[in-house]
C-alpha cells in the first residue's frame, strides 16, 4: 500500500516543533489527557512474521539507494538494514559486525583487519577483502560530493590485501582505536564493482530491496541468510515524508506502525486512542541542538566573536519554547555522557559582555546568514529564535531557512557563516572527527587540532583521557560548536511495535530486530 498524501496532508498542522499541536488531534478525534511519553511499556522482542511500516523525514529526489550517497534520517535508517559496517556501536562500546577483529601496527599508523568468515551478500555470492578493498575507495572517491571522513584518516588507495579475510590498512595520521572509527562513520560496505544508478541494490543487511521510489517508500523483504539470523519482519516498509506532522499523522491513520522524530507539541499534547503511545528514548539517548560555527569566514574567524554568540544566547527561552521543557540546557559541547565527555557549567546570557564582545571583534559590521531546514524537529524554529536574540546582542543576522533535501549542498553549507547542527551521545572521535574532515565545520586553532591528534593518536587509555580533556577545555573556553539544548528524542508507535534499537543516535535507529509483538 502507498502512502496517501492526501489524507496525511489534509490534517497537518505546522511542521515547526513550536506550533500546530491541535490540529491532529482535532481532525483525529476527541483528545485525551497526555500522560507524557514512556518508554516502550510492551514486549521488547517482535514476533516472526508480519509487515512493519516506518515513516521517518525524507530527502526527496536527492534520497538513493547509495549508502553514502544521499543522508536524510529515511536514508540513514534504510541503509542500516540493507548493508551492513565492518563494526557498529552499542551502547558507546564497538561491537564487531562484518569485521571480527583489528590489531594495530606500530605507532598507530596501520592497522589488520580480520573479516568475518562465511557471509553472503544478496545474491549469494560470498563477502570478502577485494569488497572491504573495493567499498573503502567507494566511499572516499574524490569525486562524491561528500567522500567519507575516513578518508582523512586512512590511505585506502595503500591498502594490502594478504587472503580473502584479511586486509592492512595504512594511516594517514596515527589512529589509536581504528574500529571505533570504522563503526561510527559512514561506513556500509558495498558490494566490489556495485554502482547505484538504478532501483534496486545489493548488500549484506538484514534487508534487501524490492521496490523504492525516492522521496516516496522503500519496500524490502527479509533476508535469511542474514549472518546474524533472521530478522523478525517478513517485510519493511520505510515511508518517506518531509512534513512532521505527516509523519504523526501516517501513524494515526493507519499508513505506519512508528514515526521517528516526532513534534514536541505531540508528545505535549498526547494522541487519541489506546493503541499509541509517545515514546522517548531517554535521557542517555538525548540529541545536543545548536549551531557550528563556520571559522573560514568573518566574523567567527575571531574567538571573541564566538563567545558573543554564546553569552547572547537564552538557552531556557529555546528549551521551554521549541523542545517544551522536553530536555535540559546545553552547555556548548557535543557528545553528553559519551564516555570521556567533561562536564560543564551552563553559560549564563550576559548581554552587557555579548555587545562588548560584537564591538571588540567587528562582528557587528558583517552580515550573518545562519543555515537551516527541518531536518530535525526545531532546527527552524530554534535558529529564528537565535535569529532575534542575536540582535539584541547587535549582530546584523538572518536565517536562511532551506528544505530538507538542499540543507547539506556543499557550497552552500561552505558560504554560509554558520549552520543549524544535533548530534547524540556518539563518541568523542566520531563527531569531533567528522568536523574536523569538513573545513567550514572543523574549528580553526591549532592548540585544538594538536589535543584532537594526541587524542585519536593515542593507544593508552590515560593519555587518550587526557587529550579529550584538553580538547574540550579549548572547545568551551574558544570553540565552535553552540549547543543550547539537549533534547529528549521522541518517536510515535503503535503499542504493538518492539524491537527498536538504538545503536549510534536514536533519531536514525536500528529496525533489522524491529516487528510487531
Amino acid at each position: 500500500m502507498s502512502i496517501n498524501r492526501r489524507v496525511l496532508f489534509r490534517t497537518a498542522g505546522l511542521a515547526a516543533g513550536v506550533a500546530g499541536a491541535g490540529a491532529l488531534l482535532n481532525a483525529c478525534g476527541t483528545s485525551i489527557p497526555a500522560s507524557g511519553p514512556v518508554r516502550h511499556t510492551g514486549p521488547s522482542v517482535a514476533r516472526p512474521g508480519g509487515v512493519l511500516r516506518a515513516v521517518f523525514t525524507g530527502g526527496g529526489a536527492a534520497e538513493s539507494l547509495d549508502p553514502l550517497g544521499s543522508g536524510s534520517p529515511v536514508d540513514f535508517v534504510r541503509g542500516d538494514v540493507v548493508f551492513d559496517s565492518l563494526f557498529t556501536l552499542g551502547g558507546g562500546e564497538v561491537v564487531p559486525a562484518l569485521a571480527t577483529g583489528i590489531e594495530v601496527g606500530p605507532g598507530a599508523t596501520s592497522f589488520v583487519l580480520t573479516l568475518r568468515e562465511g557471509v553472503k551478500w544478496h545474491d549469494g555470492s560470498p563477502f570478502t577483502a577485494d569488497d572491504v578493498a573495493y567499498g573503502f575507495r567507494f566511499m572516499s572517491s574524490p569525486e562524491r560530493a561528500y567522500p567519507s571522513q575516513l578518508s582523512a584518516y586512512f590511505d585506502f588507495d595503500k591498502l594490502q590485501i594478504r587472503d580473502p579475510f584479511t586486509l592492512v590498512v595504512p594511516a594517514r595520521r596515527p589512529v589509536g582505536d581504528p574500529a571505533l572509527f570504522l563503526a561510527a562513520f559512514p561506513g556500509k560496505m558495498v558490494k566490489n564493482g556495485a554502482t547505484f544508478t538504478g532501483a534496486t541494490a545489493i548488500g549484506t543487511g538484514a534487508y534487501q530491496v524490492t521496490a523504492f521510489e525516492a522521496g516516496r517508500e522503500s519496500r524490502l523483504k527479509r533476508f535469511d541468510g542474514h549472518w546474524s539470523g533472521k530478522a523478525p519482519a517478513d517485510e519493511l516498509v520505510l515511508l518517506s515524508l518531509s512534513d512532521p506532522q505527516a509523519k504523526v499523522n501516517a501513524v494515526v491513520t493507519g499508513q505506519a506502525d512508528y514515526a521517528g522524530d516526532i513534534p514536541f507539541t505531540t508528545g505535549k499534547a498526547g494522541v487519541a486512542g489506546n493503541d499509541f503511545e509517545v515514546r522517548t528514548a531517554g535521557e542517555e539517548n538525548r540529541t545536543a541542538y545548536g549551531w557550528v560555527l563556520n571559522t573560514t569566514r568573518k566574523p567567527f574567524d575571531d574567538p571573541r566573536a564566538r563567545k558573543a554568540v554564546r553569552l547572547a544566547i537564552d538557552r531556557r527561552a529555546l528549551l521551554d519554547t521549541v523542545l517544551l521543557g522536553y530536555g535540559v540546557p546545553g552547555n556548548d559541547l557535543l557528545c553528553a555522557g559519551a564516555k570521556y565527555f567533561t562536564p560543564r557549567d551552563v553559560p549564563a546570557r550576559d548581554l552587557d559582555q555579548a555587545r562588548k564582545l560584537v564591538k571588540e571583534s567587528g562582528a557587528d559590521a558583517a552580515e550573518i546568514v545562519i543555515r537551516t531546514a527541518e531536518w530535525e524537529i526545531g532546527y527552524n524554529a530554534s535558529t529564528q529564535l537565535l535569529v532575534e536574540q542575536l540582535k539584541e546582542a547587535g549582530l546584523k543576522v538572518r536565517a536562511d531557512i532551506v528544505s530538507p533535501p538542499e540543507f547539506f549542498e556543499p557550497n552552500a553549507v561552505g558560504a554560509a557563516n554558520a549552520v543549524a547542527f544535533s548530534s547524540g551521545a556518539v563518541p568523542l572521535a566520531v563527531i569531533y572527527g567528522r568536523l574536523a574532515a569538513y573545513p567550514p565545520l572543523a574549528l580553526k586553532d591549532d592548540g585544538f587540532t594538536a589535543a584532537f591528534g594526541r587524542a585519536i593518536g593515542s593507544a593508552n587509555e590515560a593519555e587518550r583521557a587526557k587529550a579529550w580533556k584538553d580538547a574540550q577545555e579549548i572547545m568551551y573556553d574558544r570553540g565552535n560548536t553552540v549547543v543550547w539544548g539537549q533534547a529528549d528524542v521522541l518517536s510515535l508507535a503503535r503499542k504493538a511495535v518492539a524491537g527498536i534499537t538504538v545503536r549510534d543516535q536514536a533519531k536514525y535507529p536500528y529496525l533489522g530486530k524491529a516487528g510487531l509483538a
